[in-house]
């Protein structure tokens, strides 16, 4: 059967490679170190000098959407998830029930603070290091965090990240430190964070995962998608969906200052079709979830599909939206955080 015409958008992207992080970055290095001061000027003029004791700049980078957030990591995620708490209370409290969300977020007890806004991103295996624990967090923590606890007084408090960010992590364990003055705080292990300082000092998207998802925010933005006011937002690689190779999920509250539990959710979903045409049956199966979905409680549940790419639009509540995200679609990844 042939492809939908569907309406122009975003083109089809090719699969590649996964990126190997010491060989792009290593001879970036050795050029740097020979530039000398220049590179420590321009790093200066990024992170601060070494008049805040070396514990880096508060410099702030856009961090309002996974959008943003994504401009600030590696390439090559397989996963991000992006979570704004700030204003719905809902979806905060639900962080304690779901232990797919709460997991993933930094401890409180280490940086005396709740989470308020938190990219969590998870890449392959081997990616940074050939250690566990292949993903980084970069998180907002609210005017409660005091980037100055706690106070560093030994020399072995703070761990110098690389002397040229002027950049400093502190140490929570082997396996787990974060970087106190930055915004968003980075926090990881030291292998993860040095790519990751690298990718938002240097402002250069191509190095980050934003190409790697760019596609689909393009095509919400040709299909007039409205994805402003999004609270959880997630881009990934692999979905319960198995001839998609990438997609991004997300919700929102309908109405924010509507604070009742069964308040509706705005609930959007992009996938990229890998292969060049959909069978009947899978056409089929689509078009079946609209009345499957809303006889088990969603308000709507519309599919379509545009030339490579399917397109969800909702509306729900928020445990109906997260249920269907980790379940039905296999959207929310876990792994710890700490």
């Amino acid at each position: 059967m042939a492809k939908d015409k569907g309406t122009k958008g975003a083109s089809k992207k090719s699969k590649k490679e996964p990126r190997n992080w010491a060989k792009t970055i290593i001879p970036l290095f050795l050029v740097f170190i020979m530039l000398g001061t220049a590179v420590a000027y321009v790093w200066g003029s990024n992170w601060g000098s070494k008049t805040d004791g070396g514990k880096g700049s508060s410099t702030k980078n856009a961090f309002g959407s996974v959008s943003d957030a994504l401009r600030l990591i590696p390439a090559d995620a397989g996963y991000a998830r992006y979570i704004d708490l700030r204003n719905d209370t809902l979806l905060s409290n639900a962080t304690n029930s779901y232990s797919w969300l709460k997991g993933s977020l930094p401890p409180s007890s280490i940086f005396k603070a709740d989470p308020k806004i938190d990219l969590f991103a998870i890449y392959p295996s081997g990616y940074f290091s050939d250690y566990n624990g292949q993903f980084v967090s970069l998180t907002d923590f609210g005017t409660a965090y005091n980037k100055s606890w706690p106070d560093s007084t030994g020399s072995d408090y703070y761990h110098e990240l690389l002397s040229y960010y002027n950049i400093a992590a502190k140490k929570v364990n082997d396996n787990y430190y974060y970087t106190p003055s930055t915004y968003p705080v980075v926090s990881g292990m030291l292998e993860n964070m040095a790519p990751t300082a690298y990718v938002m000092s240097s402002g250069n998207t191509s190095l980050s995962a934003y190409g790697d998802y760019s596609d689909l925010f393009t095509e919400l933005k040709y299909k007039q998608i409205p994805i402003e006011g999004m609270t959880l937002e997630m881009v990934g690689l692999s979905s319960n969906l198995s001839y998609s190779d990438r997609y991004y999920a997300a919700i929102g509250p309908v109405d924010p200052s509507n604070q009742s539990q069964d308040r509706l959710y705005s609930y959007v979903v992009i996938m990229h079709v890998n292969n060049t045409t959909l069978l009947d049956s899978e056409r089929g199966n689509l078009a079946l979830l609209q009345g499957m979905m809303e006889k088990s409680g969603f308000e709507s549940y519309n599919t379509q599909v545009y030339g490579d790419y399917i397109v969800i639009e909702a509306k729900g509540t928020m445990a109906l939206c997260l249920e269907d995200m980790y379940y039905r679609w296999g959207f929310i990844k876990y792994q710890a955080a700490l």
